[in-house]
């Protein structure tokens, strides 16, 4: 059935292993890296293309020089196409086979040699530059769709009036909310006075006066705005996470609501669900929220 793996993983695997040569019998001459650690297929693909076959290994490869007489040149022979040739040609020229000993597969990721699954996960995110937003919306307590809707609006990829607008499908230019500034996801959490009117309930509610739009700095982004308000001093953080996952849902709900099915609430309306749904959440396992609605 072949080997269950693309190009890509095949590029992977020369890269994160060190072969040492040994008789040359599970070494492939074109597709293991063992050319100064690359594969020959990649230093020389004009002369792969016309090897035929392409599965010798490299003792096979060796014998006789049996890789060159496996070259179809009937075709066009190019400077490029020596040049390559003459690159394969000084690594094999180089290759001393040791009969007595086997080849080698060092794996590079771990200190033994040894493959492990874990090491080659780790591997294929070298370079990558890790997320912060796991204490931010992943690890509170909240249900999941929560959070998902957490990741999509701080990466800009909710469908506010401004995407709409790049795709020029029917939208309403203005928030729902608000009625009067244009509709963004910066703005529909941060910038709307319904939501800070919301929030400046909620301070009050659980007296942090710290939640109080009046306290916030400007911010240029709905993920600089979370953050923000995720790492408030003096604010217990895993609670007031939870909260921020909880009335932000709360807000795109009647955002909704307003845009779908023309229905609407006062602040004050949707911050009595926030209340109750804040004592749910409590009692479902959001114990940092519940431990924050205490004293209330």
């Amino acid at each position: 059935m072949g080997t269950p793996c693309n190009e890509t993983d095949k590029l992977l695997f020369a890269a994160s292993t060190t072969l040492v040569i040994g008789d040359g019998t599970k070494i492939s001459f074109w597709n293991s890296a063992w050319a100064g650690g690359c594969r020959p297929r990649d230093l020389a693909p004009d002369v792969f293309v016309i090897s035929k076959p392409k599965n010798r290994s490299l003792k096979e490869a060796l014998n006789g020089h049996m890789w060159i007489r496996d070259l179809n040149l009937q075709g066009h022979v190019t400077v490029r196409l020596l040049e390559q040739f003459v690159t394969v040609w000084e690594f094999a020229q180089n290759v001393q086979l040791d009969e007595c000993a086997l080849d080698k597969i060092i794996w590079r990721w771990t200190a033994s040699g040894e493959y492990s699954t874990s090491s080659a996960y780790r591997a294929q995110y070298f370079g990558s530059v890790k997320s912060e937003l796991k204490p931010l919306i992943w690890k509170p307590w909240a249900p999941q769709k929560c959070k998902f809707f957490a990741w999509l609006v701080i990466k800009n990829r909710v469908w506010t009036s401004d995407r709409l607008a790049t795709r020029g499908w029917p939208r309403n230019e203005v928030c729902p909310l608000c009625r009067r500034d244009p509709e963004m996801a910066h703005h529909l959490l941060a910038g709307c006075r319904y939501t800070k009117h919301v929030w400046t309930l909620i301070a009050a509610w659980i007296a942090w006066p710290q939640l109080s739009p009046a306290q916030w700095p400007a911010t240029e982004s709905a993920e600089d705005w979370w953050r923000l308000m995720a790492t408030l001093n003096g604010v217990p953080k895993k609670g007031i996470r939870s909260l921020l996952l909880l009335v932000n849902w709360e807000v795109w709900k009647e955002r909704n609501a307003r845009t779908f099915a023309r229905k609407e609430i006062p602040p004050l309306v949707l911050f009595q669900k926030i209340k109750e749904e804040a004592r749910s959440w409590g009692l479902a396992g959001a114990k940092h929220l519940a431990a924050l609605l205490d004293p209330l």
